[in-house]
C-alpha cells in the first residue's frame, strides 16, 4: 500500500467516527439507527459495506476456482472496528486516534508484498490468449455495449448475492442520506454548534464542525510526509531487515500529535456542555424520518427475517 492508500485509510476512519461513535452518555440507541441495526447488525454502514465487498470477493473466488482458474482474493481494505466514543482520557493519550492509526498502519507494512500487488495478474499471465479470454468471460461477462455498465460473470453474481440488502434498502429509502442535512440545519443544532465553535476559538481552534479538524490533521499529516517524501512513498526505512518511521518524518509527526491531542481535547470539553442538545436533535430527526416511512421500514424489517 502506498502512502496515498494509507491517507484514504484514515478519511474512512474520519467517516466511520462520524458514523458511529455518539456520545455514550446514553445507552438507548436512535430511533433510525435502531433500525439500521435490526437489518444490519450495526448501524455503522460504512463498515457494512466494507465487509460486503469482503463477502463478494470471497464469492468470486469461489465462483472462478469452481470454473477451473486459480483466482485468489485481490488485496482488500482492512475491515476498521467500530471507533469508542471519544473521552478525555481517550482524547488526551492519542487525540483523534490519526497518527495513531497511521503509525500502527506503517507498523504492518510488510516489505515483501509489492505496493499494489494483485496475485491473479502474475496468474492470468500464464494463461494462453484462448484461456486468458475465457478467463475475462467468466470473470466480467460479455462485454458491455459502449456506454452501457458491464454486468454479469462470477463479478456481477457476487455483487448481486453481497450487496442484496443493501440494494433493497436503497431502493425503499433512498433519502436516508438526507438525515444528516436535515439534522444539521436543524435550529437547536446550529445554536449548539455555535456554542462548540465559540468555545473551541477560545481555545485557539477556528473550525466549523469535529469533522474539520481531523480532516485538518489527516491534511497536515500528508503534507508533513510529503515534505520528505514528495513521490508519496510509505516513509519508513529499512534497519537490518526490520522498517521504522524515518527519523525526520516522526519528528515531524511527534509535533503534530501535540496538535492533534490539544484540538481532541478541546473539541471533549467543549461539546460536553452542549451534547445534550446534539442528542435532542439527532433523536428528534430520526423519529421523524421512521414516523414518515414506517411503511417501507416494516416492509423491510419483513423482507430481513
Amino acid at each position: 500500500m502506498s502512502f496515498v492508500g494509507l491517507l484514504r485509510c484514515l478519511i474512512l476512519c474520519v467517516i466511520l467516527a462520524t458514523a458511529c461513535a455518539p456520545d455514550d452518555r446514553t445507552a438507548e440507541v436512535a430511533p433510525f439507527d435502531a433500525v439500521l441495526v435490526e437489518l444490519f447488525g450495526t448501524n455503522n454502514t460504512e463498515a457494512y459495506l466494507l465487509e460486503a465487498e469482503r463477502d463478494a470477493a470471497e464469492l468470486v473466488a469461489t465462483c472462478m476456482n469452481d470454473a477451473g482458474f486459480e483466482f485468489q482474493i485481490p488485496p482488500l481494505a482492512d475491515s476498521l472496528d467500530p471507533p469508542e466514543p471519544m473521552d478525555l482520557e481517550a482524547a488526551q493519550a492519542d487525540g483523534f486516534g490519526i497518527i495513531a492509526s497511521f503509525r500502527f498502519q506503517l507498523s504492518e507494512f510488510d516489505g515483501s508484498v509489492p505496493q499494489g500487488y494483485d496475485p491473479n495478474v502474475g496468474y492470468a499471465s500464464t494463461l494462453s490468449s484462448e484461456e486468458f479470454q475465457r478467463f475475462l468471460f467468466t470473470l466480467n461477462g460479455p462485454e458491455a455495449e459502449p456506454g452501457q455498465r458491464q454486468e454479469g460473470g462470477c463479478n456481477g453474481q457476487a455483487s448481486d448475492l453481497a450487496y442484496a440488502d443493501w440494494l433493497r434498502f436503497l431502493e425503499a429509502l433512498p433519502n436516508f442520506t438526507a438525515l444528516g442535512e436535515e439534522r444539521d440545519t436543524h435550529p437547536d443544532w446550529l445554536e449548539a454548534r455555535a456554542q462548540w465553535r465559540g468555545c473551541m476559538t477560545d481555545r485557539g481552534f477556528n473550525y466549523a464542525e469535529p469533522d474539520a479538524i481531523r480532516t485538518d490533521v489527516i491534511s497536515r499529516m500528508g503534507n508533513t510526509v510529503n515534505e520528505v517524501y514528495p513521490g508519496g512513498q510509505v516513509p519508513l526505512v529499512e534497519t537490518d531487515g526490520n522498517f521504522s518511521v524515518d527519523p525526520e518524518v516522526n519528528v515531524l509527526l511527534v509535533e503534530l500529535e501535540q496538535f492533534e491531542r490539544a484540538a481532541a481535547v478541546a473539541n471533549v470539553e467543549c461539546t460536553e456542555s452542549v451534547a445534550d442538545e446534539f442528542d435532542q436533535v439527532e433523536r428528534l430527526v430520526q423519529q421523524a424520518f421512521v414516523d414518515r416511512n414506517q411503511d417501507k421500514i416494516d416492509e423491510l424489517l419483513a423482507a430481513s427475517k
